[in-house]
């Protein structure tokens, strides 16, 4: 860089210095086949990020910004990767997406000029940014629960020269008043399609959203109707409601129960294709690789909305407690992964019909459940 950020530089050098490092970032991106359409090309040139940006934390929890790490933090806006933007009680509750993710996720919608487009999840306010860059501020609308992001994004957003609109409400539930939309594009993970969704798309409108651990693109084929395929893993954080559901405390296991043998290692459960088909046939279960200090790698914890957790210690052995054998559910779920030739998120598509919602390998008549149901074994079509 041409020299450090102090407090007494201008604000017109960083602009300078992030444009450098912008092209420097688009170009990578290019090269690396993320942006093959002019006009997001162009987006992502002229969207300033680091004005979305002001601050992130690095995995530590360590906040950086512009004023006590000044190169640090403008380096780090334009690398490749999430930022964590906002943490509440010492958990991060947003964050700046990845650049080549989006830009694989905006190619996916497959915006045309004149489209109205919604987007669920605001956060920073940098894709709703780059979206009003390519159809125009007026046509696009972004919404968030959090008050306090929605107003942080609109102040970005008028600082980068842009005014779409931006709403605070429940996104499971799109936004009514100016529907029908053309394309509808999520930045926050989901465990089903809401049907709000589909019921604001154009007859045959486009949704591409991170379904859990992988992207999906689904068009709309009739009234709660929707079919399309996964483009490939990604990771986001949830989808906030304004629909709470009621906490059960979690079941500890007995201290003087040994366990038994797993069938599954944590190596083998913690492969990226095998987690996207278990969370997606077993929504809600939380998992934590190596709960405990010194348990060392290999550790892993479940623990599901129930109350029902497991704990595979690093000797193989599994704990559990609570109305479900969860690590017995992941067992199973492993032997249909397995016996299907463990496929990836790419060989998985989605089919809606109304409260159905079938999530299939390689065709829409090929084996497959639905979503949200636990599974015992994979169902012919």
């Amino acid at each position: 860089m041409g020299g450090p950020i102090g407090e007494g530089r201008e604000a017109r050098d960083i602009d300078r210095e992030a444009a450098r490092l912008r092209h420097d970032l688009v170009s990578a991106l290019v090269a690396a086949g993320a942006l093959p359409d002019p006009a997001w090309r162009t987006a992502f040139e002229e969207v300033p990020r680091h004005l979305f940006v002001p601050r992130f934390y690095d995995p530590s929890g360590l906040r950086i910004d512009r004023h006590d790490h000044p190169d640090l933090w403008l380096r780090g806006v334009h690398e490749d990767r999430a930022l964590v933007t906002h943490r509440r009680g010492g958990e991060p509750i947003s964050s700046s997406s990845q650049p080549s993710l989006m830009a694989s996720m905006l190619h996916d919608l497959d915006v045309r000029d004149g489209d109205r487009i919604l987007e669920v999840g605001t956060g920073t306010g940098w894709n709703a940014a780059l979206l009003a860059h390519r159809v125009g501020d007026h046509r696009v609308t972004s919404v968030d629960l959090d008050p306090e992001l929605t107003a942080t994004a609109r102040a970005h957003l008028a600082a980068a020269g842009r005014r779409p609109r931006v709403v605070t409400a429940d996104g499971s539930m799109g936004w009514p008043p100016e529907a029908p939309y053309d394309r509808i594009i999520a930045t926050c993970r989901i465990d089903a399609v809401p049907l709000p969704w589909l019921r604001q798309l154009t007859v045959d409108g486009l949704l591409v959203a991170p379904l859990g651990y992988a992207v999906i693109r689904l068009r709309r084929t009739g009234p709660d109707r929707a079919t399309g395929r996964f483009r490939g893993g990604a990771w986001f954080m949830p989808l906030r409601t304004g629909r709470s559901r009621p906490g059960v405390p979690a079941v500890e296991p007995d201290a003087d129960d040994p366990g038994r043998p797993a069938e599954v290692t944590p190596r083998a459960a913690t492969d990226p294709d095998f987690r996207f088909w278990a969370d997606l046939c077993e929504p809600g279960v939380e998992w934590r690789m190596d709960p405990e200090p010194g348990a060392g790698p290999g550790a892993v914890a479940l623990r599901g909305m129930d109350g029902s957790t497991a704990r595979l210690g690093r000797n193989g052995m599994v704990v559990e407690a609570g109305p479900r054998r969860l690590w017995s559910e992941v067992e199973r779920l492993y032997r249909v992964w397995d016996e299907r030739g463990r496929p990836g998120p790419e060989r998985f598509g989605v089919s809606v019909e109304g409260r159905h919602q079938r999530l299939w390998i390689d065709t829409p008549d090929g084996p497959g459940h639905e979503l949200g149901e636990p599974v015992d074994a994979v169902r012919p079509g």
